[in-house]
């Protein structure tokens, strides 16, 4: 690549320079000299900078959300895309798959919660704009698909928002792993363990520093297990580091932990006095800042959250109670205070409050005060010859007190996170962990100390981690689009991890051995340091030339000085040993697990030393570095996921950017150093179509050719002559550089244009005029030329016109001569062809009359003969009925004889039973005699028509016959008669002749049918004599059974009369009150009666409606008074006695009754079941469905039914038809129409009854015989369960009128049931249509790529620009077609119409709502010409919504009301001139702030590069978001409304019971046929 900077740049290209302020500025190249460019700053400076010095500016406006996709990916391209991004509230950006995550410090409520959770769950990284749910589900969608484990890092400085970036990645994985926080509300399911961890550890680790109010001060790895099913199963917490010096020293304006205000301000006057607790002022760790509460956080209530957490975790009441007096006892330690003792180098109790915190301190760890007083003020050793106890110094003692402290509360802390980790427990059987790392990042102070160069160690460890990772991503992408490539080499940071860690010579080493020493001091440190060979010589390490103990190491973000003050100090762990028994001996369970004993150490191992060290050394540093290598090691196991936090400001104010600050932390997040990575390759990485797009002015002729984007951008690369590049599948790879030369290009070939546009317009101007000029001569030439060419015309003309009269003249002679000669010829051939027509005429007129005379006589014939059998059989029939009519009188007189002498039978019943008897059995026969006879005459009719259509079959065959000779004889005589002339008479002859024998033979042939359709005529007025004479036997026998039954009822009302009678007798001659009369003659005994009673009881099972108002007399006999005494007959058998034969017979007939009427309702219950599987159809516009079951249901009186089966099976058919057809629309349509229906019908026709009227039908159905006795037929018949029969028989028939029905309890559940069938047919039917319409809806939002935009603004048709075109119709066309089909199935099933506009109403707000989202989430959305795009599509659904009518689909336009107001918005003009007031009361006046704000951050005019609204306006937008900021609701996403928009009460409103109780004449085919339905075919009438 050339050197100079004609190579890359061009006048007028723009670039970035470097500023001392803001870092870099924007500035325009204005001269060129050699390797030198003079730039003109956004300032409006003149600077002359090196050209490589230099970046190219992007030439896109807009923000990236993916900085990756940029054409030049260097330092202060980054910096101004999150800077642009910040200022809008895109806090979020990508870098490939790296988030990076800028710290609003403000409330960004609407970008989190459970509503977009739901947004982005299941959406691919890049689909949706940059958000932590996004990289969190690309984390567990990886883990899902390929079963292995997944790692987050979330790295960044202090207050960059690391702790609560993790919260939110953890809150989601939770989410997705089935945490529901309303319905775990008060449970401990692991989920909620987990989240509850946070808040919990935040209280014991985390403090305010200078950056961070809530600043974590260790690191925490959260590994949380998964089960197959991708659900939480378990999960283990990891922590590294915590900060323990701050425990006890604390600097100004900072905070200790959390915890300690928390328990002062928080715990109840009672703990307080158990503790001895009192305000944090008066606490030594905690006084030595003035900072005592923040701002926006109550202490009070963060105790009551902490103890909440403890609770949810696992952690008893017990254990919480003994955590907080270890907590107190800290506190109370720092203010024990030490001053000088009697003897020399020893120290004491500096005053009563240090004796009385020292006490305090002692009863809560449970250790008596002498005891904890020598453990800090004194030392012991061990030697050969005993324990040596030695005093030490007040700064000893003052050192082993915070010693002792730090060590309770890190061993306290290691618990708390061991204790949580076994009660939310870990699944050996996961299936696979995702963790999430909470660390530090990068640290780089004015002093720096012991903690900045672990927690730099542990950065240099991951951003090793992290460059690999980038690395192979940045390989892997060149292996996918299968490009030439070679080992690329990058910075790598191992030389720094030698440094720092390798043994025996590094710096870990070195401070380990150091501390080994108790003399040794920081400066021996320095020292060994500086003369160790191998660490002063290595290039990363440096001495600071004004300072004798610090060390510099060169990190990869920069240089770093370590002061050695603190260095030894901070990396001893030591436990003391007084410490150790004192503590490990306590009274309290808690303390004692905290310091439990350690194994005793081997003699032999103790050396040979004159004693043993009084206290164990451990190195802070060897450990962290060795879990350090852990957590490595297990993050190489696990795919990683980075997140790089950045704070965009050291003051902690919103909306405030500082570059400067913000570039080093880049730097330190190694977003600098991957892009540096990147530029090692190939930085430039453009598609084959927006590098085509962008460069197409290099090789236009190519362009328009048609050929492929790959070939295109292989020329273009050509003729640029770029040699370091390479063409993979779908991309475009240059090395740092090209992509600047081909912008040179591309502005010079702009440049030239535009020239060449200015001289060509010159050209045409002055083309314009001399085309005027030359325009004028023309049009006087014209003019001139014409008048002479007219004049030549005109005489052409005449000339013309002389030639055509001649020729017409001549014509018309001609043509009159013609036709005379014409006429003639036509009038000679007419007169010879009308004579020989009349006389064929003639002849044909003769022939006719002669077949007219012989068939009128042949028809004489025939008539006669027909009039003489006619007048035959009329005679015979009359004889014949006369008969018959003699012998039915006779039989009818005989019958009325016999009928007379029943009533006179009455009078003497005893005598006449045996008669009655015979009478039935008679009748009886008769009956069956009938049925025979019937039956007989059938057969013979039928025999009948079978010789009726043998003679007609015969008639047939002759008559086709005698036709067929017939044609055939007249077309010989045709045949003959044009043969010749002369031959004429004697055709004729022959022809006569033989039509004399043809028509014998015909009249014998009709002869022969005439007397067979005699026979015929016989044998059907015969069978219309049998039908007349069986249809009136059968009137006549429904007469007399009519007059029997009648009679017999009049027989049954006198027996119960004279029963009565006679058991008043009978009880009045039983008390003495009346003697035995002589029976009298006319008056039948008693003993007589009962069998004529049984005789008119069992004549018949048919009963009266009169029958049903006779008073029922309950019979009862005298007390004492056995049966049959004083010669009386008992009327029932009592107990333990057999029934009277009466009795028998009349439970049999009962039973049969009742039998055979189950057995038909049975019947008729199955077949309305089965026809309910089937479509009944429509009946004037009413389900014939609904009807049925309603009608039916009343008919047979379910409605009051105690119990009763037919709802239940109702349900069961109907809820089966709609599991099995869910899906299908019609089926759910038709069901929710009956449904629907029924459920109205119901709710207008039945009440629920009362408990006076059921208890008054109970009453009326007991028996007479009393309650343990069978109910008797003549009671039964009263009973409300069986059917009426004033209005139906058995088998059904009319209803009269109908008032509101008193329902029972199972006709009221069965309406329950069917208002839950409309609750779940309709959100079925929902549902269907946004299964279909929501795959095409994701693309109607996003106008389809096939148009391309040049960089001159000249849309050019590319590749598939036509398939474009099409699926722009087609996925709009695919919803409306939906609609469409729903709307006529919707009309077919005749939904109510409130029903069908609700329904549209829904599934509107349904489309609203997914436009809307999709509209807000991807900001290639928020463009002018995908506005114009959707305008189009939502202008079809309007003019849909017209065509089908308000009737229908009602005010379902306005659901759309927010994708609407958000499209108008997009494609209006001149939107920087638009005000807040305009757009909030014109533009968008249903769009909150929240919407508003969103879409004008993310508008981009890809048509005419036009601007958002103005920055004034997105400030009041801004300030008015943070106005509102305590609304209840701060999502900018729109919900989807599922619930049901009507109730019961609409129904009964919006519905008429026009055409319901009408008659059906067209019963369903199911039902069709069956006697047990015909009361279907009466209308019902509703009582007003």
């Amino acid at each position: 690549m050339a050197d100079s900077a004609g190579a890359v740049h061009a006048v007028g290209s723009k670039v970035w320079v470097k500023d001392a302020e803001e870092s870099w500025l924007k500035a325009d190249v204005i001269a060129l000299d050699g390797d030198k460019v003079t730039v003109r700053t956004e300032k409006g400076e003149d600077k002359v900078e090196k050209g490589l010095d230099c970046p190219r500016q992007n030439i896109e406006t807009r923000p990236e959300e993916d900085m990756t996709k940029m054409p030049y990916l260097n330092e202060p391209a980054v910096l101004w895309n999150l800077k642009a991004r910040y200022s809008v509230d895109d806090i979020y950006t990508y870098t490939g798959s790296i988030l990076i995550a800028i710290n609003p410090f403000a409330a960004l409520n609407h970008l989190y919660g459970k509503h977009m959770m739901e947004q982005y769950e299941g959406v691919e990284l890049g689909d949706l704009s940059p958000h932590v749910y996004a990289l969190s589900h690309e984390a567990y969608s990886c883990m899902r698909k390929q079963r292995r484990s997944q790692s987050i890092l979330v790295s960044g400085e202090s207050g960059a928002g690391k702790t609560e970036t993790s919260k939110l990645i953890m809150r989601y994985l939770a989410f997705m792993g089935g945490y529901n926080q309303e319905e775990e509300e008060g449970g401990r399911s692991v989920e909620q363990q987990v989240l509850e961890s946070n808040p919990l550890l935040e209280a014991f680790g985390n403090a305010k520093t200078v950056r961070n109010n809530n600043s974590s001060r260790f690191g925490k790895f959260v590994e949380l297990q998964f089960d197959k099913g991708g659900k939480i199963c378990g999960a283990a917490i990891r922590t590294y580091l915590l900060e323990r010096s701050r425990l006890v020293t604390v600097n100004d304006p900072e905070r200790n932990y959390h915890i300690f205000y928390q328990l002062c301000d928080g715990a109840s006057p009672e703990e307080k006095e158990a503790m001895f607790l009192s305000k944090p002022q008066d606490f030594r760790y905690l006084n030595q800042s003035t900072c005592f509460t923040l701002h926006g956080v109550d202490n009070s209530r963060d105790y009551k959250r902490t103890r909440k957490a403890m609770s949810l975790v696992g952690i008893s009441k017990e254990d919480q109670d003994a955590i907080f007096r270890t907590v107190a006892s800290v506190l109370h330690l720092g203010n024990v205070v030490f001053t000088d003792g009697e003897e020399p180098d020893s120290s004491d109790m500096a005053d009563k409050d240090a004796l009385k915190h020292l006490a305090a301190a002692a009863n809560l760890l449970g250790i008596s005060p002498d005891g904890l007083k020598h453990a800090l003020t004194t030392r012991t050793r061990l030697t050969f010859d005993g324990k040596i106890v030695s005093p030490i110094n007040v700064k000893a003692a003052t050192d082993s007190r915070d010693s002792l402290a730090k060590t309770i509360y890190s061993r306290m802390f290691d618990w708390l996170v061991t204790t949580v980790n076994e009660s939310i427990g870990q699944d050996p059987t996961a299936e696979a962990v995702i963790g999430v790392l909470d660390i530090y990042g990068f640290e780089q102070f004015k002093e720096n100390d012991f903690e900045q160069f672990c927690i730099n160690l542990a950065n240099e460890k991951l951003q090793q981690h992290f460059n690999q990772h980038v690395f192979k991503m940045e390989q892997a992408e060149y292996e996918r689009e299968k490009i030439s490539w070679s080992y690329i080499e990058f910075v790598d940071n191992q030389d720094v991890l030698d440094l720092i860690e390798k043994k025996p010579m590094g710096i870990i080493d070195m401070l380990d051995e150091s501390c080994r020493f108790q003399n040794s001091t920081h400066t021996d440190l320095a020292n060994k340091l500086y003369t160790t060979e191998g660490i002063m010589k290595h290039s990363r390490f440096s001495k600071p030339r004004r300072s004798q103990t610090a060390f510099t190491v060169n990190h990869y973000a920069g240089d770093v000085t370590y002061e050695t003050d603190n260095f030894l100090q901070k990396n001893r762990d030591f436990v003391v040993a007084e410490h150790q028994a004192l503590l490990g001996n306590s009274e309290h369970e808690f303390v004692k697990q905290l310091f439990p004993p350690e194994p005793e150490e081997d003699p032999k191992k103790a050396g040979r030393g004159g004693g043993k060290s009084a206290f164990k050394f451990n190195s802070v540093g060897s450990q962290f570095k060795k879990q350090l290598g852990e957590l490595m090691e297990t993050l190489h196991t696990m795919s990683p996921h980075y997140i790089r936090c950045i704070k965009p400001n050291s003051l902690n104010r919103p909306l405030t950017f500082e570059n400067t600050y913000v570039l080093h932390q880049l730097r330190c997040g190694g977003v600098l150093e991957a892009i540096r990575i990147s530029c090692a390759g190939y930085p430039s990485k453009r598609l084959f179509a927006d590098f085509v797009d962008h460069f197409w002015l290099l090789v236009p002729d190519a362009f328009h050719s048609g050929r492929d984007d790959k070939e295109i951008a292989h020329d273009i690369l050509k003729k640029a002559q770029l040699e370091d590049y390479q063409v993979g599948l779908t991309k475009v790879f240059l090395r740092s550089g090209g992509m600047a030369i081909l912008d040179k290009m591309r502005t010079e070939i702009l440049s030239k244009a535009a020239i060449t546009v200015q001289s060509n317009v010159r050209a045409w101007m002055q083309r314009r005029r001399y085309k005027k000029i030359n325009q004028a001569i023309l049009t006087i030439q014209a003019y001139f030329r014409g008048y002479k060419a007219r004049k030549l015309a005109r005489n052409l003309r005449m000339m013309r016109a002389a030639v055509v009269l001649q020729k017409m003249f001549k014509r018309f002679r001609a043509q009159i001569k013609f036709r005379k000669s014409i006429r003639a010829i036509i009038k000679m051939q007419s007169v010879w062809r009308g004579f020989q027509a009349r006389r064929l005429a003639t002849d044909l007129r003769a022939d006719k009359a002669s077949l007219v005379i012989q068939r009128y006589w042949r028809m004489h014939k025939f008539r006669k003969e027909f009039v003489r059998v006619k007048k035959a059989c009329t005679t015979i029939q009359a004889a014949w009925r006369a008969n018959v009519a003699r012998n039915e009188l006779k039989r009818l007189k005989a019958e009325a004889r016999e009928a007379k002498k029943l009533l006179e039978d009455k009078k003497i019943l005893q005598d006449k039973l045996k008669d009655v008897q015979g009478v039935l059995e008679n009748v009886q026969n008769q009956r069956n005699e009938l049925k025979q006879q019937l039956k007989d005459e059938k057969m013979a009719l039928a025999a009948a028509l079978e010789v009726a259509k043998k003679a007609e079959s015969e008639k047939d065959d002759f008559t086709s016959r005698q036709q067929a000779g017939i044609s055939k004889a007249i077309f010989e005589e045709k045949q003959l008669r044009l043969g010749a002339e002369n031959e004429l008479d004697a055709v004729r002859q022959k022809a006569r002749e033989k039509e004399g024998r043809l028509r014998m033979e015909n009249n014998a042939f009709e002869t022969r049918i005439t007397e067979a359709l005699a026979v015929i005529a016989k044998l059907e007025a015969e069978r219309q004599e049998y039908i007349e004479t069986h249809t009136k036997t059968e009137e006549d026998l429904r007469r007399r059974l009519e007059n029997a039954v009648a009679q017999r009822n009049e027989a049954r009302e006198s027996v119960l009369r004279l029963e009565a009678e006679l058991k008043q007798k009978e009880e009045d001659i039983a008390t003495g009150r009346l003697l035995p009369a002589t029976p009298d003659p006319s008056m039948p005994s008693r003993p007589n009666a009962l069998p004529h009673m049984r005789k008119v009881r069992s004549s018949s099972m048919d009963v009266s409606a009169s029958f049903k108002r006779t008073p029922v007399i309950a019979p009862t006999l005298p007390e004492g008074q056995p049966a049959g005494e004083n010669g009386v007959e008992s009327r029932w058998a009592g107990p333990g006695v057999e029934y009277p034969e009466v009795d028998r017979t009349q439970q049999e007939m009962y039973i049969k009754q009742q039998q055979m009427y189950k057995e038909q309702r049975k019947l008729d219950e199955e077949k309305l079941l089965q026809s309910l599987g089937d479509h009944m159809g429509f009946q004037k516009g009413k389900p014939l469905a609904a009807v049925v079951i309603f009608r039916a249901c009343l008919q047979w009186k379910s409605f009051q039914a105690d119990k009763t089966s037919i709802f239940d099976r109702i349900i069961q058919a109907i809820g089966k038809q709609i599991e099995e057809r869910q899906d299908d629309n019609n089926t759910m349509a038709y069901w929710l129409t009956n449904i629907v229906t029924l459920l109205f019908m119901l709710q207008k026709n039945i009440k629920p009854a009362s408990s006076g009227t059921y208890a008054k039908a109970r009453s009326a159905s007991r028996s007479f015989l009393g309650s343990n006795r069978f109910t008797s037929f003549l009671s039964r018949v009263t009973t409300p369960t069986n059917p009426s029969f004033s209005e139906a028989s058995v088998h059904g028939g009319g209803v009269g009128g109908l008032q509101q029905v008193e329902a029972k309890y199972p006709a009221l559940l069965f309406k329950q049931q069917l208002d839950a069938f409309v609750q779940k047919i309709f959100p079925m039917l929902r549902d269907n249509v946004k299964k279909e319409i929501t795959n095409h809806l994701s693309s109607c939002i996003l106008a389809p790529k096939g148009v391309t935009r040049t960089g001159s603004g000249r849309v050019v048709a590319r590749g598939h620009a036509s398939v474009g075109s099409h699926q722009l119709g087609r996925h709009w066309e695919e919803v409306l077609r939906v609609l469409d089909k729903l709307l006529l199935t919707l009309k077919a099933n005749n939904v109510p119409h409130f029903l069908m506009q609700m329904l549209f109403k829904q599934i509107f707000a349904f489309i609203n709502v997914q436009l809307f989202n999709q509209l807000l989430l991807r900001r290639e959305c928020c463009s002018f010409s995908n506005g114009e795009y959707v305008k189009t599509g939502l202008a079809e659904v309007e003019h849909w919504i017209d065509n089908a009518g308000r009737k229908f689909v009602g005010e379902s336009w306005d659901e759309l009301k927010f994708i609407r107001q958000a499209v108008t918005f997009l494609v209006i003009h001149q939107k920087p001139n638009k005000s807040l007031e305009e757009i909030t009361t014109d533009l968008c006046p249903v769009l909150s702030v929240q919407q508003l704000y969103r879409i004008s951050t993310m508008y981009w005019d890809d048509k005419y590069n036009t601007e958002t609204v103005s920055p004034e306006v997105l400030q009041q937008m801004k300030q008015l978001m943070v106005d509102n900021s305590s609304a209840a609701s701060h999502s900018f996403l729109l919900d989807d409304d599922s619930s049901i928009p009507f109730q019961l009460e609409h129904i009964v409103r919006n519905m008429d019971d026009k055409d319901l109780y009408v008659a059906i004449p067209d019963i369903p085919d199911a039902l069709r046929g069956i006697r047990g339905f015909d009361f279907l075919q009466k209308p019902l009438t509703i009582a007003a």
